[in-house]
């Protein structure tokens, strides 16, 4: 594929993640009924697994939400993904966690209703035309933050972020 288309599909979905091409992709099977076609069928291998996995997991404790994330969200078409960088900055005031996320070219937006819950966090990022994203993630072994991005109750995006490393100090 040719540079500029590329850059040009790169563009579009950094937008479509930030909702501003919302009917630009009529006819693009929801990321629900993909995922519905792979949940089912790995169900059933996961029951099998889920008692042992279960009590191993209530003994791990998830590193805080709090601070600098960085990853990628994925934007699934009919016959490929687009993928696009993501940065969150999680920060708390007054015992309310809040924050901004950002799409490079494209804006940013703030973190509003952080719900943690185990290992599973939730929150909503407004973007910058007033859209509303919702992210339902969960913490995976390595301390990364998995999971959906949905707008007007829809599958979106795929998300995968991992807290970015402290700053070394200065010598």
């Amino acid at each position: 594929m040719p540079v500029h288309l590329r850059r040009r599909f790169a563009r579009a979905a950094a937008a479509l993640f930030f909702g501003a091409l919302s009917g630009a992709l009529a006819g693009v099977t929801p990321l629900a009924a993909q995922t519905n076609a792979k949940s089912s069928a790995t169900s059933s291998k996961a029951s099998s697994k889920s008692s042992s996995k279960s009590s191993a997991n209530a003994a791990t404790v998830a590193p805080s939400v709090l601070g600098s994330w960085s990853g990628k969200a994925t934007v699934p078409l009919p016959d490929s993904a687009i993928v696009v960088p993501v940065f969150y900055t999680f920060t708390e005031t007054a015992g309310v966690m809040g924050g901004t996320a950002m799409v490079p070219g494209q804006g940013s937006g703030p973190i509003s209703n952080v719900v943690r819950t185990g290992n599973r966090v939730q929150f909503r990022v407004t973007a910058p035309e007033g859209r509303l994203l919702e992210h339902d993630g969960t913490f995976g072994p390595d301390g990364a933050i998995e999971g959906m991005v949905q707008m007007n109750k829809q599958p979106l995006a795929t998300f995968r972020i991992s807290p970015k490393p402290a700053a070394k100090p200065a010598k």
